[in-house]
């Protein structure tokens, strides 16, 4: 990874600046004259196909590497799961900790492309932030032979420390776009809905979308193919967000940011979206049913640490949550189970949480149920567009 990193690194890059910058003849071709616009629309098609190959490249040779080391992932015990065990008792002996490889395309492709700027830099370092997290809790399943891993509150007190000092960091380099960021928009409305959240508040809210995101999507990775189909649909949904400016939330950012530095451009997000595409459509390509490796929490942390501080940087946190609709209902699953289960003194609402395990108890097919999650993904897609 390390080798072929090096020479893509190299090789895209020498090829960007001739085709983008200092030549200028294919985009004539396309548009008569030089477009910055079109300019970016190249970058992102840059990103995605190269970490879409990136990723087909590197995943069999990890696949095997996974493999001959027996980092397998680690399923919870017949006495937990009850009959879920013998519906996954193919999926045993799968490779885990896929999220590495989607992690490091996606950075490597984002730091060619991008023209870095203050939300590009806090969008990776919470996507790495969050990738170790994962990481550290995927190893501590591994070593252990268990699946408990670390502890749900120490990874939420990381998760937290994690926030705010990326937002501290925002707040440094940027004291005018923090103060922006203390809006909250809804869809639908063209204006604020509050016009200046109090700091604690802002600071509260960016964690509840922030690790919210996160340990939504980890919790949705429970069937092969189901959470990284519906990242992709998330994905692509918020490149459009930040790509198209004239949405009310974006149009008042750059509203802001005209005049004042250019190179806050809420655009280059999109170019870290198309990455993660790219990461995420070739990765899906080994992780459908029958899945050849899993992505782990080091992926599914990541993935979604990634869209909340994405869509908090464009105040866009509620689009999340319709396009995010999967993993909102994959969340709310398993809090209304534990609070029912202790509240009523052992009964349930489902079958078991989260809400896809319900359904496979229920007789779905596992391909199916996944197929019928994506369609709901693709009407929250639908909805949050329509909203704008």
């Amino acid at each position: 990874m390390g080798y072929m990193g090096s020479i893509y690194f190299i090789a895209s890059s020498a090829t960007r600046r001739i085709f983008l910058h200092e030549n200028a003849f294919f985009l004539h071709l396309y548009c008569g004259k030089y477009d910055a616009h079109v300019a970016d629309t190249a970058r992102c098609y840059w990103a995605f196909f190269s970490s879409l190959f990136l990723t087909f490249l590197a995943m069999p040779f990890f696949i095997k590497w996974l493999r001959a080391r027996r980092l397998e992932q680690i399923f919870r015990a017949r006495g937990e799961v009850r009959e879920l065990a013998d519906l996954h008792a193919s999926k045993l002996h799968t490779p885990t900790m896929g999220g590495i490889v989607i992690w490091a395309t996606t950075c490597i492709s984002s730091l060619v492309h991008c023209h870095c700027n203050v939300l590009v830099w806090a969008t990776l370092a919470t996507f790495t932030g969050f990738a170790a997290i994962g990481f550290a809790d995927d190893f501590a399943k591994i070593k252990g032979r268990s699946s408990r891993g670390i502890r749900g509150r120490k990874k939420l007190l990381v998760q937290g420390l994690l926030i705010v000092a990326v937002l501290l960091c925002i707040w440094a380099s940027c004291r005018g776009f923090f103060t922006v960021l203390h809006e909250l928009w809804i869809p639908v409305k063209s204006t604020p809905l509050i016009g200046h959240m109090p700091t604690i508040f802002l600071f509260a809210f960016a964690f509840l979308v922030i690790a919210g995101s996160a340990n939504a999507v980890n919790l949705t990775d429970g069937a092969d193919g189901l959470a990284c189909g519906c990242a992709i649909i998330v994905a692509i949904t918020l490149l459009i967000l930040c790509a198209d400016v004239s949405h009310a939330p974006q149009r008042s950012l750059c509203g802001w940011l005209s005049g004042r530095d250019e190179n806050l451009a809420v655009q280059e997000l999109a170019v870290v979206l198309s990455a993660l595409t790219g990461s995420l459509g070739a990765f899906l390509w080994f992780n459908a049913h029958p899945a050849q490796i899993f992505m782990g929490d080091t992926g599914s942390l990541a993935i979604g640490g990634l869209f909340g501080i994405v869509a908090f940087l464009i105040r866009q946190p509620f689009a999340l949550a319709i396009v995010g609709c999967v993993f909102v209902l994959e969340a709310l699953s398993v809090i209304s189970q534990v609070y029912y289960f202790k509240f009523t003194g052992g009964r349930r609402i489902f079958r078991m949480a989260p809400l896809h395990h319900h359904f496979e108890l229920g007789g779905w097919p596992e391909p199916a149920m996944v197929t019928r999650f994506w369609i709901l993904s693709l009407i929250g897609a639908g909805i949050t567009l329509l909203c704008q």
